[in-house]
């Protein structure tokens, strides 16, 4: 049987592995925008064929697809699946794993996503105002008093979030003219009509439900937790992710059953509300980031039509179950026989990249990476190749996150275990990377607690999801 792969980085790496060593038999075939080195050790160990071309394009897909004649697809990326990538496979009659681009909005568009959660009425919504306006989005940062984040109101690799938290009354001002400052760059990196999302703030520990769900059947996947900024400890620029945990069990150390079930019935009824207001059913990853908060427990940040990445790296590792089939069994719409099976051992994943990203990937384009795949694996550390391209023998770097590392055991062996593989990555250029992801969950412990005892006591009063209008007029939005 053969399938058909859409994208280019670790995640996909990690699905075209999964591919490759089910019992399947599946041939590997692959369209990216580069040649991933560990994407080719999958489709050369299949049979398979490997096409390099624009993955954004229809009609590279389309061709794609008339080359291959695959039985199923799998889209792995958010971009192509804006740009419509899993329609081109329906049009051909060819099941496949990805929401059609009407059912990606999800992601595309944060005011979409918020309108839908207030329409249907879906618990852990937050208040928002939109802006078409930068001024008229400035001004409404300084009038406003309460705490918020402002972020683009589409999807751009997850950069421009800003957030104001007025906890010192006396610094609101100036905090408010720097963040409206913050504005117009936030704008400039949304291309549609719509430029700025507005929301209430929240705060607490963040964390991640993908569900797979063949538009009948809905299977949810273990919890991970995505690490977005640059440096240890939490601070700098935001990323695509510096690195994940999962575990243990289909849970977090800091996410309970009760807390886990609720986020599934979120993102089932988010997916439900996607077909009534489109007509077409959601097919593929439907995957809640979410926050755990005082206000209403689970609560949404914002949702992604694919498989997170790192994440990805965190979650397939720990899938004891044939994860290749269940993509078939997504694609061709017989998930209501899927079995998931997961390993009760937590993982740990770190991204590492060249020095320069996030801010200047132009010094971290071009530079050449060494390692020995099988010495890390004997090491236990499980290798995902990113940003990283194969290119006459060698592994030349494309600016962003070349390397994700993943271990499985406790928190802290597994951490000890990329300590040691890292030290095997050779390069021509310093390494960036973070080694406390796994190593504040004490913190994270603590913090939970608080936020559990507040939205539980909202439940006792009946006042969950309930706070002051927000908005300067006392209107909702």
């Amino acid at each position: 049987m053969k399938v058909l792969l859409i994208g280019d980085g670790a995640r996909e790496h990690a699905m075209a592995e999964a591919l490759a060593s089910s019992p399947q038999g599946y041939r590997v075939y692959a369209l990216s925008s580069y040649i991933n080195p560990g994407i080719r050790e999958a489709v050369i160990r299949t049979g398979g064929e490997y096409l390099k071309g624009n993955i954004n394009s229809q009609e590279e897909i389309d061709s794609a697809i008339r080359k291959v004649s695959p039985d199923f697809g799998v889209v792995g990326p958010e971009d192509p699946l804006f740009h419509g990538a899993a329609d081109v496979f329906r049009r051909n009659g060819i099941p496949v794993v990805g929401p059609n681009s009407s059912n990606a909005e999800i992601e595309r568009s944060k005011v979409w996503m918020r309108q839908i959660m207030w329409k249907y009425k879906i618990d852990g919504r937050l208040r928002f105002r939109s802006f078409t306006s930068l001024e008229e989005a400035s001004k409404f940062i300084v009038d406003y008093g309460g705490s918020v984040a402002v972020k683009p109101a589409e999807q751009v690799g997850g950069k421009g979030v800003k957030v104001v938290a007025d906890i010192q009354a006396y610094l609101s001002n100036e905090k408010r003219r720097a963040l409206s400052k913050s504005v117009d760059e936030i704008g400039s990196l949304v291309k549609n009509e719509v430029k700025i999302i507005i929301e209430e703030k929240v705060d607490g520990p963040e964390y991640t439900l993908h569900v797979l769900t063949d538009g009948h059947t809905f299977l949810p996947l273990p919890l991970a937790q995505d690490y977005k900024h640059a440096y240890q400890d939490g601070i700098g620029p935001e990323t695509g992710g510096m690195g994940s945990i999962s575990g243990p069990g289909n849970l977090l150390p800091f996410i309970n059953s009760e807390e886990y079930d609720k986020t599934f019935r979120i993102v089932q009824d988010t997916a439900n509300a996607i077909k009534q207001e489109t007509g077409y059913s959601y097919k593929g990853f439907i995957s809640g980031q979410m926050m755990l908060t005082e206000l209403w427990g689970p609560t949404v940040i914002e949702f992604y039509s694919r498989m997170g990445d790192p994440e990805t790296s965190s979650i397939i590792p720990r899938i004891s179950s044939d994860f290749g089939y269940l993509l078939q069994l997504t694609a061709e719409e017989k998930l209501s026989k899927a079995k998931l099976e997961v390993t009760e051992e937590p993982s740990v994943v770190r991204a590492v990249a060249p020095l320069g990203y996030p801010l200047r990937r132009d010094l971290a384009t071009g530079k050449e990476f060494q390692l020995d795949v099988r010495a890390m694996e004997e090491k236990g550390c499980k290798v995902y190749f990113g940003s990283i391209s194969y290119e006459g023998g060698k592994l030349i770097s494309r600016g962003s996150r070349a390397l994700e590392l993943a271990a499985l055991g406790s928190f802290e062996d597994a951490s000890r275990r990329l300590d040691g593989c890292i030290k095997m990555i050779s390069a021509n250029t310093e390494l960036v990377y973070r080694t406390d992801i796994g190593r504040t969950l004490d913190e994270q412990m603590e913090k939970v607690e608080i936020v559990r005892y507040s939205y539980q006591n909202r439940v006792k009063r009946g006042s969950l999801g309930v706070s002051a209008d927000w908005a300067p007029n006392g209107g909702l939005w």
